[in-house]
């Protein structure tokens, strides 16, 4: 048997990349980079949460990293890590088991991937199953139960089949996603049924024995049983060689959703297997057709999902951001996860026994992950050089947004009236005859201060018939999930889109036959009511209701547009749509642009402002300020926000729970004249950096005093604040690498090219270049839906 190649980690395990992939040759160091990933390791085995790790990189036939730490198990006596460990990998089981033996059964003529689950388990005839098919138990979007109470299960097959049944179903198949153990369960019968082995026995015959993996089994020898990783008390009984999961238990430690146990190097094989096209070694488990319909994302899940792998759901969010847009992978309660990318033949696997003894680790594995991953992709995926980008400090660095509506001189009015003013002035006459459904908050007010609710409640031949709230509440003082509510003065319902939905439902619409949404943004991507506004237009959309939507100034100015475009594939709450960090658009321009690019086919229109330009900002409108959210309560802290907001997930304090939320950066552990002093040698536009200390009362590092910079804006017209926080994080990262975590700027970033960059340590200039990448094809994008100059 031909074993991978453990190699030294130098450019030549690099040189089969496809160009674009990787950086030429000569931008390369010669020397990947793994520190982070013992850095990140050691410190979580030292934290006393997670007793040990495995660790495994590869590309190709070449292992690049594989290490072990910490001890295999602390009770009853305590025996270090070592490379051949085995795990209960958990829900592993699923993409490494169970759907390499349905897709080899499918192979072979034996399972149809959309054909009704009750063709193959009778318990499952009749018309109420028929739209539950093997493709969506695969992809998790058959309508079962996340999880079968153990009393379904505790009998064994067939009993369990006929138990599951009786369940009622939690959705339509095919309508959402909904992780689900159950439908696995449910597979791992299928196996049995079609074949006439069970799950484990077919799978050591067509995967385990094929390829030598001589430690992957569902119940490992006596043998290896001192190998094995115990992993946490039940009933009094440390569990080892016994599967973790309850349900995989009583269903005598075989079962399609987890009990498999492994070691680093056996799952590195059946990823090399993968990688290449179904062989290894000149044994074919898979056709490379197979493999590749495998891994095709599976429009049910709304692209989060491929057959039996995780792309971009939910629970991918701690890996996938740091790994290629097309890769798969997949995590494990007990603490693994398996991650590849098939462009690039790379992968990672990470095996752990975060359970032991006591069941603990949740909160570290999740941080431990984001680490390893950032980690190892900062390395393994290094896009092409781009040219020498010049000097993000100097003045041409970025200048004026320049398009054929911008004129030489603009004489700016007095007055600006917004969409809301507007609508007052012609009498709501776009309103009349409707039964309005009113999304706003405190921001909805027109120029004297009015409430939209209360004038649109007034109007006469309007009827206000529902008021919709987005994050924070209809006051904006909430920071917390806002439940539903009346609003005193008009007795209308209050339906919170930032509580147990963020969609409007059909009953929160019925009777609504115009949608009115009047709420102020601040210019960054990451402000969720942009969201709100593109949830609002589906849910619309699919009911037949148009969509008016008053619009509002963009208060930090509509002519600048800094920071990179998120990746399409990383799509979330704070991630609505591919613009930059700072938009340079209004809230209705963003509603237009959104609507076409995402091809909503909702009937939209923007009630446009009066008397706004593109270099306006808030406090030259002379309309009144009303803080959009409890800690945005200035020009400069929106300003600042869409730089400095992008720090919040790391550990760091941004001044919530201060009299300066934006406008400082702390953390106990940080030496802040030193900071201040190589801050401001950096030449950052429009802004210095003095050395402060503060107290939090809330959020982040609540009642702990904190030392850090305070950020004094001295030019707002120049400064850049995404620039800012990426020289503030570099700063950080060189003078407390120790400390500071950066890799959850990723969370709000959102930009895979970018984040490796500035992880791979580049200097700020070209970390800058490469957020700055796609800025002109964006502006070509916007340029059809923007309505100021």
């Amino acid at each position: 048997m031909l074993a991978a190649r453990v190699v030294g980690i130098t450019l030549l395990a690099l040189l089969a990349l496809p160009a674009s992939a990787l950086a030429p040759p000569s931008d390369v160091s010669g020397t990947l980079n793994f520190s982070g990933i013992d850095d990140a390791v050691n410190e979580a085995v030292n934290s006393g949460e997670i007793p040990g790790v495995v660790v495994l990189v590869g590309r190709g036939d070449d292992i690049l990293l594989q290490r072990a730490y910490g001890s295999r198990r602390l009770v009853p006596n305590q025996v270090p890590m070592t490379l051949d460990t085995i795990f209960d990998i958990a829900s592993l089981t699923k993409p490494v088991g169970t759907t390499i033996a349905v897709m080899s059964l499918v192979e072979h003529g034996a399972i149809s991937l959309d054909a009704p689950l009750g063709r193959y388990l009778r318990e499952f005839r009749g018309k109420q199953f028929d739209e539950i098919t093997i493709r969506r138990l695969l992809t998790h979007t058959a309508g079962l139960v996340a999880y079968p109470p153990n009393s379904a299960v505790a009998s064994g097959f067939p009993t369990a089949v006929r138990e599951i049944a009786k369940l009622p179903l939690e959705y339509a198949p095919g309508s959402a996603f909904q992780y689900s153990d159950t439908g696995f369960i449910l597979l791992g019968e299928v196996v049995r049924r079609v074949d006439g082995a069970p799950l484990d026995r077919y799978l050591n015959r067509v995967l385990f024995r094929p390829l030598g993996l001589t430690d992957t089994t569902f119940q490992p020898r006596a043998s290896t049983m001192t190998r094995v990783a115990p992993t946490e008390f039940a009933n009094g009984h440390l569990l080892r060689g016994e599967a973790h999961d309850p349900r995989a238990r009583l269903l005598g430690g075989v079962a399609g959703h987890a009990g498999i146990f492994s070691t680093a190097a056996d799952l590195a094989r059946i990823c090399r297997m993968l990688l290449n096209g179904g062989t290894l070694d000149g044994q074919r488990i898979l056709e490379a057709a197979t493999v590749r319909a495998m891994w095709e994302l599976a429009p049910d899940s709304r692209g989060t999902r491929t057959l039996g792998w995780d792309a971009a759901s939910s629970y991918s969010r701690p890996i996938a951001p740091f790994f290629p847009e097309g890769s798969v992978g997949h995590t494990g309660f007990t603490g693994t996860s398996v991650w590849i990318d098939p462009p690039t033949k790379s992968y990672q696997i990470v095996l752990s026994n975060r359970v032991h003894p006591n069941g603990g680790g949740a909160a570290k594995i999740r941080d431990l992950r984001v680490r390893l991953a950032a980690a190892a992709g900062a390395q393994l995926f290094q896009p092409p050089v781009i040219a020498d980008p010049g000097p993000t400090s100097g003045p041409a660095a970025d200048g004026p947004v320049t398009d054929s509506r911008l004129p030489e001189t603009i004489v700016l009015p007095d007055r600006v009236l917004t969409g809301l003013d507007v609508l007052v002035d012609q009498r709501f006459s776009m309103l009349a005859g409707h039964s309005v459904g009113l999304v706003t908050n405190q921001t909805g007010i027109d120029s004297r201060g009015r409430r939209a609710i209360d004038l649109i409640a007034n109007a006469p031949g309007v009827k206000l018939h529902a008021i919709f709230s987005p994050e924070h509440g209809i006051t904006g003082e909430a920071n917390t999930d806002v439940p539903n509510g009346f609003d005193a003065a008009t007795g209308r319902p209050i339906w919170s889109l930032y509580g147990a939905t963020r969609r409007p439902s059909p009953a929160m619409l019925k009777d609504v036959t115009l949608v009115v949404f009047d709420v102020q943004d601040v210019g960054a991507r990451y402000y969720t009511y942009l969201t709100t506004l593109i949830y609002v237009m589906e849910e619309a959309a699919r009911q037949r209701i148009p969509v008016l939507v008053l619009d509002r100034p963009n208060p930090i100015t509509g002519r600048v547009v800094e920071g990179p475009l998120m990746d399409p594939d990383l799509y979330s709450f704070t991630s609505p749509h591919t613009i930059p960090v700072r938009t340079g658009l209004t809230i209705g321009e963003f509603g237009r642009l959104a609507a076409a690019e995402r091809k909503i086919p909702v009937s939209l229109t923007v009630v446009p402002l009066v008397g706004w330009q593109r270099e306006r900002w808030f406090d030259e409108t002379g309309l009144p300020w009303v803080n959009p959210s409890p800690n945005i309560r200035s020009v400069t802290q929106a300003l600042l926000y869409s730089g400095v907001g992008l720090l919040e997930a790391t550990n760091l304090s941004v001044g919530r729970g201060t009299d300066m939320p934006f406008e400082v950066v702390g953390a106990p552990w940080i030496e802040p004249r030193g900071l201040a002093e190589v801050l401001n040698r950096q030449g950052l536009r429009g802004v210095t950096f003095e050395p402060i200390w503060f107290t939090p009362t809330s959020d982040v590092y609540a009642s702990v005093l904190c030392a850090g910079v305070r950020l004094v804006v001295t030019d707002r017209e120049a400064i850049r604040p995404v620039t800012v926080a990426f020289g503030l994080a570099r700063a950080l990262r060189e003078r407390h690498r120790d400390q500071f975590r950066p890799e959850n700027i990723q969370n709000l970033l959102m930009n895979r090219s970018t984040m490796w960059a500035f992880l791979r340590g580049e200097v700020l200039d070209r970390v800058v270049a490469w957020a700055e990448m796609d800025r002109a094809s964006f502006l070509k994008r916007r340029a059809s839906y923007l309505m100021y100059r």
